[in-house]
């Protein structure tokens, strides 16, 4: 089966970027005129193939993914990979990735996410989730993105320098809440049992959250909470499916 980055995919192994750094593959991605072009098609052929295969999806999201270079966001060693429609690890221990583009779209959907949006995201990995959300919500929009490990949140926030709407914050995300607090719109990325309260009670009236549901290192469901009423309990859950997602990083999550 012809993949959407399959062109991309042959150079991205011919360039042997397994063996460059970060920086120096950064620097031959925006150098190199024939493996830019070949990317932008592979985006778009992944946008096009997400749609076909789980849509419909608002136009912004789709174009978002033809849009934003996933291809910055991986490891060198797994650039031939990086316009497959995929997690990818961003460690060698399997405790971070780069999630799929169609699982970003998925929870963008089920917030609702459009132009002049105010989002958390917790949990951002090397930051493609937080581009793909800034490209969406436009310069009227507001993207707080949250990373426990020091060196994804380093990274980053070098990736995502040039979005002013972008802010990204090194800490726990399980104890986020007071930095995020009034987000109408927030998104998990890491799996979470039971949902903190903290995150509830942080919530606007009808604020949004989505997130993975369910034990880690096996399959959890995609929950969106709505708040509905004042008091904690007063919430509208809504279960859209089983999906897998790296487990949470925080020292409590699971005690």
């Amino acid at each position: 089966m012809f993949g959407a980055g399959d062109d991309f995919a042959a150079l991205a192994r011919a360039l042997g970027a397994e063996r460059m750094d970060e920086g120096e593959l950064r620097a031959r991605l925006e150098s190199d005129a024939r493996l830019r072009a070949a990317a932008s098609v592979g985006r778009a052929r992944l946008a096009a193939q997400i749609e076909a295969e789980l849509g419909p999806f608002d136009a912004t999201h789709l174009r978002a993914v033809a849009d934003v270079p996933r291809e910055r966001f991986v490891r060198p060693r797994d650039l031939p990979r990086a316009l497959d429609d995929t997690p990818l690890p961003l460690d060698d221990e399997g405790l971070a990735t780069i999630s799929a583009p169609h699982a970003y779209l998925l929870s963008f959907r089920l917030v609702r996410l459009g132009a002049g949006d105010e989002l958390a995201e917790l949990g951002s990995g090397s930051g493609y989730g937080a581009a793909l959300a800034s490209e969406i919500i436009g310069p009227g929009g507001r993207v707080r993105t949250f990373e426990i490990d020091d060196r994804l949140a380093s990274r980053a926030r070098s990736l995502l320098a040039d979005r002013t709407n972008v802010q990204v914050f090194r800490g726990d995300a399980t104890d986020s809440a007071p930095a995020w607090a009034g987000a109408t719109k927030v998104i998990c990325t890491f799996a979470v049992r039971p949902l903190p309260d903290a995150w509830l009670r942080a919530l606007p009236m009808h604020g949004v959250l989505v997130a993975p549901v369910g034990p880690r290192d096996r399959d959890q469901r995609l929950v969106r909470v709505e708040r509905v009423g004042a008091a904690l309990g007063e919430v509208v859950t809504t279960d859209h499916g089983g999906v897998r997602y790296v487990s949470n990083r925080s020292a409590r999550a699971w005690n």
